[in-house]
């Protein structure tokens, strides 16, 4: 919760509301021998940095994804804090988002330090932080895409997993590719992925997709290279993709004791600064 009266997840919650379980697993079993196609990329990285395979992969996913008219999508998620004396302080939590093209979702981010829920109806979003019973909106944009960007932009919401809803309708995304590479096969509980690393300006990010008819994020880890520490932020996908919401299952309404305040517009608060 911002001092000055409004709410909403912090940059640094968002993305590094992003840590990787790897680190713990190599120590147990020994760095692993990359792949000879990771070791192909990684000498061509020079002259080819972004491997088209991988760029592909982002396509054939973000694909499907337009293809789902609704689901729900549930997150095991591990942010990475640090603290002044450069240590590394781990927190989990769960991401739930459900949704339903072309307009509305609902999404809880739940942990020990921090729940939200956000809501988009398809003219209003709403952020509501239950355990202290605020909540704030402005009027949303006519689709979900469009209303993520207006969220960062105007308020500064950054919305947990924002980019498989743009992928395939922002070619800024893909723009702000600088290196992409396929890694190798793995296993991600009990699902067949492949493995992909990026590289953009402020960010390193990887996934793991689902190998098959289904070619959904398995996995993400995103790594924020603004700050020197380079926290991470790791969430392990798991999808439903034959659910139905109803209106009422998308739709927020204030419980008794809760007390609407105005949401922040970050632009507004920028202009007014600079004309002081």
């Amino acid at each position: 919760m911002a001092r000055s009266g409004s709410i909403g997840p912090t940059r640094k919650a968002a993305l590094m509301a992003t840590a990787m379980a790897l680190a713990g697993i190599g120590a147990l079993c020994g760095p692993a021998a990359p792949s000879a196609r990771a070791q192909a990329a990684s000498a061509d990285a020079a002259s080819s940095p972004i491997d088209p395979a991988a760029m592909q992969a982002m396509d054939r996913m973000s694909a499907f994804l337009l293809t789902l008219g609704s689901f729900r999508v549930t997150a095991d998620a591990t942010t990475e804090q640090v603290l002044v004396t450069g240590q590394k302080i781990q927190f989990g939590g769960k991401v739930n988002i459900l949704a339903k093209r072309p307009n509305a979702f609902k999404i809880v981010t739940d942990s020990d330090t921090q729940l939200r829920e956000m809501y988009y109806d398809g003219k209003t979003f709403t952020i509501f932080a239950p355990r202290v019973g605020f909540y704030a909106d402005f009027p949303a944009a006519s689709s979900i895409g469009l209303t993520i960007d207006k969220a960062k932009r105007d308020y500064g919401i950054e919305l947990p997993l924002a980019d498989f809803f743009t992928w395939g309708t922002d070619q800024t995304l893909r723009s702000r590719v600088k290196e992409a590479m396929v890694v190798r096969p793995e296993t991600i509980d009990d699902r067949k992925c492949m493995h992909y690393a990026f590289r953009q300006e402020k960010v390193d990010w990887q996934i793991w997709i689902e190998d098959g008819a289904r070619p959904l994020p398995c996995k993400l880890v995103i790594t924020n290279k603004d700050d020197p520490a380079m926290p991470q932020y790791v969430a392990v996908l798991h999808w439903d993709t034959q659910v139905t919401p109803g209106t009422a299952d998308l739709a927020f309404t204030p419980p008794a004791n809760a007390h609407r305040i105005t949401m922040a517009d970050v632009n507004a608060a920028a202009t007014k600064g600079e004309g002081q």
